[in-house]
C-alpha cells in the first residue's frame, strides 16, 4: 500500500510524515522542498509478535505503508509535475490540514481555519480532475474533422459523457462518490483521475487539543461524508517526538499525557478502513509474516500476493482463524477441533487467517 501526503506550506505534512515513517525529513522552509520525501512505515500487528514467538521464526515480517511526502504548493500547483507523477502511482491520498496554532509559524492565509483549508484541497483536485477532462475534450473535439462517420460519432458520445462527468466534478462530486456505467468508464479508461484516489484526511492538531481529539474527529466527520473517505485529529509534533524514544519510554510519556493510541497505528486502521484491506498471515520456522488484501479475496487471490505461481497452480488453503489458534495453542490441536479447515478457490479469506497454500505449478 502507497500513500501520497500532501498538504498546504505550513501544514505540518512533513512532521506527520516522519511520526508515521519515523524519519527525520527536513521541516524547515515550510514546505519549500520541491522533492517528494519518501519513508516506509510497518504496519503494527501484536498477532505477528505473538506468532514469531510461538513458532521461534528466524524472521518476522510485518506487512508496510510506504508513504510519499509530496511538495507544498499554495494551490493546484500541488497536483503538478513530480507531484502528480507520484499520486499516479499511489493508492490513497493523505492530507494533512493545519489545526494548531503556531505564531512563529504563519499560515498562508493568515488564520488558522482546518475547515477552509480542507475544503480548499478538495477543490483543487476536484479542479485539477476538471482541466484534465477539459484538455481530452478540447483534443478529441479537435480531432473530429479527420474522422470517418462512424468513428465521429463514437467521438461525439466521448465528448458528451465527459461533458457530463465535467459537470458533476464542478458539482462537487469526487469520482470516488460515484459509480461508472460502461459509456463513462470507458470515457476514462485510460485517464488517471485524482478524485477517484480515496481521501484520508489527519487534522494535525496541538498539544493543547489532544482532550478534545474525540470531539474534533466528529466534527471532521461531518466535513468527510462521502464515498471513501476517512479522517483522523493528530497532535504531529508530540507523535514526531515520541516515535524517537525506546518503547518503554514512549508508552510512559503517552500515559503521562493521556495521548492515547500511537498516531501510527491509528492511521493504519484508518487507511485499512477506508481502502477495504485486511490481512492474512503466513508462518513457520523461517519466518512469520503478514500479507494484505482486499476484503472479499478469494484464496487464489490472495494466494497471488504471495507470488504469481501460487494463484496460478492453486489447488486448496489450510486455514485456522488466528483466535482459534491462539486458543487451541497449536495446530495439531486445532485439526483435533475441526477448526484446521481445508478451503477452496471459492473461500473468501478473512482477516487474521493463519493460511498455508498448496499448488503445483
Amino acid at each position: 500500500m502507497k500513500i501520497g501526503i500532501i498538504g498546504l506550506p505550513a501544514s505540518g505534512k512533513t512532521t506527520i510524515f516522519n511520526s508515521l515513517t519515523r524519519g527525520s525529513a527536513d521541516t524547515g522552509g515550510f514546505g519549500a522542498s520541491r522533492s517528494a520525501n519518501v519513508g516506509v512505515a510497518h504496519v503494527p500487528d501484536e498477532r505477528v509478535d505473538i506468532l514469531t514467538d510461538m513458532y521461534k521464526s528466524k524472521k518476522t515480517v510485518y506487512a508496510e505503508v510506504t508513504y510519499v511526502d509530496l511538495p507544498s504548493g499554495s494551490g493546484g500547483d500541488m497536483f503538478e509535475g513530480e507531484a502528480l507523477a507520484h499520486l499516479q502511482q499511489v493508492d490513497a491520498i493523505l492530507h494533512v490540514a493545519r489545526a494548531f496554532e503556531d505564531g512563529s509559524v504563519p499560515h498562508l492565509e493568515g488564520t488558522v481555519d482546518s475547515k477552509r483549508d480542507i475544503e480548499k484541497v478538495s477543490f483543487d483536485i476536484l479542479f485539477a480532475d476538471i482541466a484534465l477532462l477539459e484538455r481530452r475534450i478540447e483534443r478529441l473535439t479537435g480531432g473530429l474533422k479527420g474522422l470517418k462517420s462512424s468513428d465521429r460519432d463514437e467521438a461525439d458520445k466521448n465528448i458528451e459523457t465527459l461533458k457530463r462527468l465535467q459537470g458533476d466534478l464542478e458539482n462537487g462530486v469526487a469520482f470516488r462518490d460515484r459509480d461508472l456505467d460502461d459509456l463513462e468508464a470507458r470515457a476514462i479508461s485510460d485517464t488517471f483521475t485524482l478524485s477517484s484516489l480515496p481521501l484520508l484526511v489527519a487534522l494535525n492538531i496541538g498539544e493543547d487539543d489532544i482532550a478534545n481529539t474525540a470531539e474534533l474527529e466528529q466534527e471532521l466527520a461531518g466535513l468527510l461524508d462521502g464515498k471513501s473517505t476517512g479522517g483522523a485529529a493528530i497532535c504531529g509534533s508530540l507523535e514526531a517526538e515520541l516515535v524517537g524514544m525506546d518503547e518503554a519510554e514512549e508508552a510512559e510519556m503517552r500515559a503521562g499525557l493521556d495521548a492515547g493510541e500511537p498516531g501510527l497505528s491509528r492511521m493504519i486502521k484508518l487507511s485499512y478502513s477506508v481502502l477495504g484491506l485486511s490481512s492474512f498471515l503466513t508462518v513457520g520456522e523461517d519466518e512469520t509474516r503478514a500479507w494484505t488484501v482486499n476484503i472479499g479475496s478469494l484464496a487464489p487471490k490472495a494466494a497471488g500476493v504471495i507470488h504469481s505461481d501460487i494463484e496460478r497452480g492453486f489447488i486448496r488453503a489450510e486455514t485456522v482463524a488466528y483466535n482459534d489458534f491462539i486458543e487451541c495453542g497449536t495446530m495439531a490441536e486445532a485439526r483435533n477441533r475441526g477448526l484446521f479447515r481445508q478451503e477452496g478457490r471459492d473461500y473468501i479469506v478473512q482477516d487474521g487467517d493463519i493460511v498455508n497454500f498448496l499448488f503445483s505449478v
